[in-house]
């Protein structure tokens, strides 16, 4: 039987392509604190303004530097675990998703392009 740190792991390595682990874990760090990277990943709620960015991740591959932006919060940037991210779900109990026509781009300019829009 599957231990629940073993379950744990497949399910993070599940989440994300080795390739694009591999960006975000480059970005850890200085180029992720100066924003002087490219957000690699975005996760959507489809039933609402949420969307997170992904743009780093720790060489453990347990935590996440995110843009995070809703009609309600606005523009943030946080780092949460990837626990936190899989856990989360929307009043339908429904969770992020991928969006798959996402094509990666500057912090700076998903910023730029957010707080224009508001």
């Amino acid at each position: 039987m599957e231990d629940y740190a073993e379950l744990k792991k497949r399910t993070k390595v599940t989440m994300l392509s080795d390739a694009v682990k591999n960006r975000l874990i480059k970005n850890w760090g200085d180029k992720a604190n100066a924003l002087s990277c490219y957000a690699e990943v975005k996760f959507i709620d489809p039933l609402s303004s949420w969307v997170c960015y992904i743009f780093a991740m720790d060489e453990n591959e347990e935590n996440l530097q995110c843009l995070l932006y809703s009609d309600t919060l606005g523009v943030e940037i946080t780092t949460q675990s990837i626990n936190e991210l899989q856990n989360k779900y929307n009043e339908h109990g429904e969770h992020p998703v991928i969006d798959n026509e996402y094509r990666r781009m500057r912090v700076t300019e998903i910023i730029r392009r957010l707080r224009h829009e508001r």
